[in-house]
């Protein structure tokens, strides 16, 4: 997912500033999600968990979260608002799939990093860290297209006329 990120960062960095902080969120959500999937489930009960890599996560997902569906969504898809702009064709159709996706994560959310983890759910983490980063993958192939539509739709309409 790291490598796709910088990929993207590269095709499209630098042309839009609330895209390319966007994309550097998404980077540190994916650092700390990394740190995360380190953990492995230990079944010797004096070993600790690494407790602070949940935590990190947690509150990078749901920063992430947050931002995507309060701040950046909304002001893709509305600044195409009047422009009949294929980029706000396609955020309200990805935008009810994003939804979605963002109740699934938030479960995993909800489930670990509220409630903690103790002996009975921690061979459980281990799937669930899985199905998380699948999610993560899917959301990302949607904002993937989301960005695209808007970078397309800032050039078209910021091109020099001559």
């Amino acid at each position: 997912m790291l490598n796709r990120l910088e990929s993207l960062a590269e095709r499209v960095g630098g042309s839009n500033k609330l895209i390319d902080q966007w994309l550097e969120s998404r980077k540190t959500l994916l650092v700390t999600y990394y740190a995360l999937v380190g953990i492995k489930p230990n079944k010797e009960k004096n070993i600790p968990l690494d407790e602070k890599a949940l935590i990190a996560f947690g509150h990078n997902l749901v920063d992430y979260l947050s931002s995507c569906h309060f701040h950046i969504y909304d002001r893709i898809i509305i600044q195409e608002e009047g422009k009949s702009s294929p980029n706000l064709i396609a955020g309200k159709k990805l935008y009810p799939l994003l939804e979605e996706n963002t109740q699934k994560i938030m479960a995993f959310y909800d489930n670990y990093v509220e409630k903690g983890i103790n002996e009975d759910t921690i061979l459980q983490l281990h799937e669930d860290l899985s199905t998380v980063g699948e999610l993560l993958e899917n959301r990302f192939s949607l904002e993937d297209k989301l960005i695209q539509e808007a970078i397309n739709s800032w050039v078209s309409h910021h091109a020099p006329t001559e």
